[in-house]
């Protein structure tokens, strides 16, 4: 069965699971835009998949976000006080390759491996079945997903065609595949993977060395790995990330101007035609625009293939309900993920009480400058609020920090035309250190991220001509160019001036590690989330505490609780 055909009848079957009640949280729970219920998140860091399971039966574990492995959802799915929730997601585990490098700086070598990625045996061996196979570079649940992109299926024979007729000749004794630039034969082709999790990578060395092309798989532990990707020193990655609901993440991954150190395009593609489709889609004034221009992003990066996507896990998330209720599903972010789900969630038999919430991963920083991790977006999510949010239900734009917002359009030069957002505040929004949120804090921060070239942040302000703050609760950003995008690109992780004002190394400053200069008990890493961090032990866990001055706290009178 090819993967074009499997991946068809995955998702008929994984559509038809959706229908007859695995999702039946969603359809039970109402969700609310108040909260947190719960006086503490607890969440104990472990990569033992085996032993959070036990855990979870044992009742000592809450939330299991992210299962993936079937017997263990068949596990959680036999014991009557877990509910399992199913949502598509974002998620892509992709397979990247460093094109600054020989032999990956030529199309033909990247497209011949990339016929060397088995999906099927990957899917069934490693996931017996449970997330779909992806040959495009957005996920299905994307409403800019294209579903004729030419893909590169398994076919170890077209292989040797494709390298043989570019020189890439078998040597017979060796098996290995000779250079046609050295006439020697290839080097070691390093595949870095995480140790926690070496499967894949192990089927694609197989799979490589098969066809004489000398991978070696090279597993290193995940924080150590990340290092190295930021630094450029590999040859080819296997890695799992999240696309957002819009097509602007391919910007993100591929743009040139993101070939840079701490940047997203770890591939180092600069193909000057992909530039253009993906500037059309950042500057894109209307949504026609978006979706020709991410059509023909798609065909070009299919052809070019500096990744090999894989397969995309649809978010699986496991929750003890009998402890705790009131989680809320969500395509593209999960039940365990979102936004929501956090403020909602609350004691199945009290008030207040402490979740257990694992996290599988170590984060390796908390500085928001600098975080890049899933792991680490877990943690400072619940410390942090956006000025608009999702709703979770119809997956539209929501007021959140801003109780509204104008977009219009102003002269950054004579003749031209940039964008304008207007936000407007809610009055009452707090520090967690009680000092007021307002526009100053906007400002600042938009100008912090401008000056210091943030490179988490770049694509984002790199726009911004100027911001204005003309009253407390008022802020005006001013956008070089027009785009339908600058609405998203205005909101961002919010840094409280007073903070960090005398910051002027954002590389080196760990909040997290350093005493609030005046707030005794806090860090330095604050936000106007639900959750203050409370305590950080790198390899064991990370404990968030309520928020006692959250703007919305849920009002106690009129919940009755």
């Amino acid at each position: 069965m090819t993967s074009r055909r499997l991946f068809l009848l995955l998702t008929l079957i994984f559509l038809l699971v959706l229908s007859t009640g695995e999702a039946t949280a969603q359809e039970d729970t109402a969700w609310e835009p108040w909260g947190p219920h719960v006086d503490e998140i607890f969440m104990p860091i472990s990569h033992d998949h085996k032993a959070l399971v036990a855990a979870f039966e044992r009742g000592e574990i809450h939330v299991m976000p992210g299962l993936s492995w079937a017997p263990y959802i068949d596990r959680i799915k036999a014991n009557p006080s877990a509910d399992v929730v199913t949502n598509y997601g974002h998620h892509v585990y992709y397979l990247c390759f460093n094109m600054r490098r020989r032999p990956f700086d030529a199309d033909v070598v990247r497209q011949a491996i990339a016929h060397l990625v088995d999906r099927d045996r990957i899917i069934a061996e490693v996931f017996q079945g449970t997330v779909l196979p992806l040959s495009s570079f957005l996920p299905p649940s994307s409403s800019f997903y294209r579903d004729d992109v030419p893909a590169r299926l398994y076919d170890p024979a077209e292989v040797a065609k494709i390298l043989d007729a570019v020189g890439y000749t078998m040597d017979t004794t060796t098996k290995i595949r000779r250079d046609p630039a050295t006439g020697k034969q290839m080097r070691e082709l390093r595949l870095l993977a995480p140790s926690e999790s070496p499967a894949i990578a192990r089927i694609i060395e197989e799979t490589c060395k098969a066809a004489g092309l000398p991978v070696k798989a090279e597993l290193v532990k995940f924080s150590a790995m990340t290092d190295r990707l930021d630094k450029f020193e590999f040859d080819m990655y296997v890695l799992a990330t999240t696309m957002s609901r819009f097509p602007t993440s391919l910007d993100y991954f591929f743009h040139s101007s993101q070939d840079t150190r701490g940047g997203y395009n770890k591939s180092g593609i600069r193909d000057s035609g992909l530039d253009k489709a993906l500037e059309e889609i950042r500057y894109a004034p209307d949504l026609e625009t978006v979706k020709r221009a991410a059509d023909e992003a798609q065909l070009i990066l299919a052809e070019r293939q500096p990744w090999v996507t894989i397969y995309s896990r649809p978010y699986t998330d496991a929750f003890r309900k009998d402890k705790f209720i009131g989680y809320v599903p969500m395509h593209g972010e999960g039940a365990a993920r979102n936004q929501w789900t956090p403020l909602n969630i609350r004691s199945a038999t009290d008030t207040g009480g402490v979740i257990h919430w694992p996290l599988t991963g170590e984060p390796k920083t908390l500085n928001p400058c600098t975080s890049t991790s899933a792991y680490e977006s877990e943690v400072l999510g619940k410390i942090s609020d956006g000025l608009i949010a999702v709703d979770p239900e119809n997956l539209e734009d929501i007021p959140w920090m801003a109780r509204e917002w104008e977009i219009g359009t102003w002269e950054p030069a004579k003749g031209k035309q940039g964008t304008v957002i207007t936000w407007y505040l809610h009055d009452g929004i707090l520090w967690q250190d009680g000092e007021p949120f307002t526009s100053a804090d906007i400002k600042f921060t938009i100008e912090y991220l401008k000056k210091y070239k943030v490179p988490k942040y770049v694509d984002s302000v790199q726009d911004i001509v100027k911001v204005e703050a003309p009253d407390r609760l008022t802020a005006k950003v001013y956008f070089s160019t027009e785009s339908y995008w600058h609405l998203y690109n205005a909101n961002l992780c919010f840094l409280p001036q007073h903070i960090w004002k005398s910051v002027w190394n954002y590389n080196t400053f760990s909040p997290w590690l350093r005493s609030h200069p005046k707030v005794k008990g806090l860090t330095r890493l604050i936000g106007v989330g639900p959750f203050i961090l409370k305590e950080f032990k790198p390899g064991e866990y990370v404990r968030l505490v309520k928020n006692p001055l959250y703007w919305r706290l849920p009002k106690e009178t009129e919940a009755g609780e």
